[in-house]
C-alpha cells in the first residue's frame, strides 16, 4: 500500500477512536446509581489567588465549572452545572429551594434541599488522597480547617433566559455562571449551598497545610448516600421547650420525612427518614437544640427506609 494511503487510514482511524470512544481513558462525570454518587474531572484552580488584593485571600466557591470564577474556586471540574444538575436528577434527586430573602419579613431565607458529602482526592507521593471537600478550606474567624458540613442541592435562583425567544423564558442562574458549590449560605447562584448560616462573604480562605500544588489533577466526589430511617431517641431538657416543633422545622426545612413525639420518661422519639447525607446533618442539628432546649444525649438507631411517611408530624 502506498505511503500516502497509509497515512489516510491512519488519519480516518485516529478519528473513529475519538467518535466511538475507544482508547479513551473514564468520562469527566461518572453517574453510579447504585451508590448515588457522581465522580468528577477537575484540577485545583490555576488562577486561584489571581485577584488576592482585592478579595484578600479569601475564595468564594468550593467548586464551580468551565468559564466559571476559578480566580475565587478552590476546584474547577471539567462539567458544567447544567450536566451537574442532570446527573443528579438522573440519581433521583431533585433540586430544592435556593436562598431568598422575605421583604415582608425582612429577613434571610436559607436554601433547602438534598444534603450531599463532597470529597476531593489526588495523588502524592504515589498514593491517593482523599480528603473532605471542607478540609481544602480555613475557616477565617477560627483559624481552624472549615468545619465538616452537609451540602445542600438548593438548584439555584431562577433568572431570565436571555438566550430563548421566549421573553417569559426562565433559566437556572448557575447554568450561566457554572457556580457548582458556593461557600457563602446566601449565594443563590450555585448550585450547592453552605449549610452555614453565619458563613458569610470573604468566610474561608484555601487551607494550604492541606491543598496540593495549583494545577493538581483531582476527581471529585458527590455522594447522596442511600435512603435509610433513623430511629433517635433525645434525652435532656426536651420536653415543655418547643423541641418537638424545633425538629419539625429542621425536618421539612431538610425534606426529611417522620415523626417526634414526647415520651412518658422525659425523652422525645423521632423517626426520620431520608438519605443518609442528610439525616446524618439533621442529627447534628438537633444536637444543637434551640433555646430554651438543652440536648444532653441524642441516640441514633440506623434502620431500612420504608417510605410510609408523606411528610414530618408531631405526635400526641
Amino acid at each position: 500500500m502506498r505511503p500516502q494511503m497509509l497515512a489516510v487510514f491512519a488519519t480516518l482511524w485516529l478519528i473513529a477512536l475519538v467518535f466511538t470512544g475507544v482508547g479513551r481513558t473514564e468520562p469527566a462525570l461518572q453517574i453510579d446509581e447504585k451508590q448515588r454518587k457522581l465522580v468528577l474531572d477537575g484540577e485545583i484552580s490555576k488562577e486561584l489567588g489571581t485577584y488576592d488584593e482585592h478579595l484578600k485571600g479569601a475564595v468564594e466557591y468550593l467548586i464551580c465549572g468551565p468559564g466559571g470564577k476559578a480566580y475565587e474556586s478552590i476546584v474547577v471540574v471539567q462539567n458544567t452545572a447544567k450536566e451537574i444538575a442532570a446527573a443528579m436528577e438522573k440519581l433521583g434527586v431533585a433540586p430544592g429551594t435556593p436562598p431568598s430573602y422575605d421583604y415582608e419579613q425582612d429577613k434571610d431565607i436559607s436554601p433547602t434541599g438534598t444534603g450531599v458529602w463532597l470529597f476531593v482526592e489526588w495523588q502524592q507521593d504515589g498514593k491517593t488522597k482523599r480528603v473532605r471537600g471542607e478540609d481544602l478550606l480555613y475557616d477565617v474567624k477560627t483559624g481552624q480547617p472549615m468545619q465538616n458540613v452537609v451540602w445542600v442541592f438548593s438548584g439555584s435562583r431562577l433568572i431570565p433566559d436571555l438566550d430563548s425567544d421566549d421573553e417569559e423564558a426562565m433559566i437556572l442562574q448557575a447554568f450561566t455562571t457554572n457556580d457548582i458549590v458556593a461557600l457563602n449560605h446566601l449565594d443563590g447562584s450555585a448550585l450547592f449551598q453552605n449549610p452555614l448560616e453565619a458563613a458569610k462573604e470573604n468566610a474561608y480562605k484555601k487551607n494550604d497545610a492541606v491543598m496540593p500544588a495549583l494545577g493538581t489533577p483531582v476527581k471529585v466526589t458527590i455522594e447522596v448516600g442511600q435512603d435509610m430511617q433513623y430511629h433517635m431517641i433525645i434525652s435532656g431538657k426536651v420536653q415543655g421547650v418547643g423541641f418537638r416543633y424545633f425538629t419539625q422545622q429542621t425536618a421539612k426545612a431538610l425534606g426529611v420525612k417522620g415523626y417526634a413525639k414526647n415520651l412518658p420518661n422525659g425523652t422525645v422519639e423521632v423517626v426520620a427518614e431520608g438519605n443518609d447525607a442528610t439525616l446524618a446533618y439533621f442529627v447534628d442539628k438537633l444536637r444543637e437544640g434551640t433555646e430554651p432546649s438543652e440536648v444532653e444525649k441524642v441516640e441514633v438507631k440506623k434502620r431500612a427506609h420504608t417510605g410510609k411517611y408523606p411528610s414530618f408530624e408531631i405526635e400526641f
